[in-house]
């Protein structure tokens, strides 16, 4: 599996990176989507993407990779009800909790 994290935090790239190697996945991290591989040919199969440090650009590059059948998992914190709103307003959500990715990445990359 292809995985691609677009975030800063490296601490939660550190246990994403530590899953992906213990379930034979390869991981990249990248700062934007800007940079997301949507012309590769290996296109990746989960996109995960830091929700609070987005920006309006961030949208468009993100439905393109959903649309040719990435999947794409926004998230960060669970209090934050304007990044909730934002990503359902953009097609992205529902928004997951920081706390349930982590949780929750060894069924995700496996």
């Amino acid at each position: 599996m292809r995985v691609v994290a677009v975030m800063s935090d490296l601490m939660l790239y550190s246990r994403i990176e530590s899953a992906a190697g213990e379930a034979g996945a390869h991981v990249q991290r990248v700062d934007s989507p800007a940079e997301l591989p949507i012309h590769d040919r290996d296109l990746p199969e989960l996109v995960l993407v830091d929700w609070t440090s987005r920006d309006p650009s961030w949208t468009e590059p993100l439905q393109a990779l959903r649309a040719v059948g990435s999947r794409v998992i926004v998230f960060g914190p669970h209090t934050d009800l304007e990044a909730h709103a934002a990503a359902k307003e953009a097609g992205l959500g529902p928004m997951w909790a920081r706390s349930k990715l982590a949780s929750g990445l060894s069924n995700l990359l496996g």
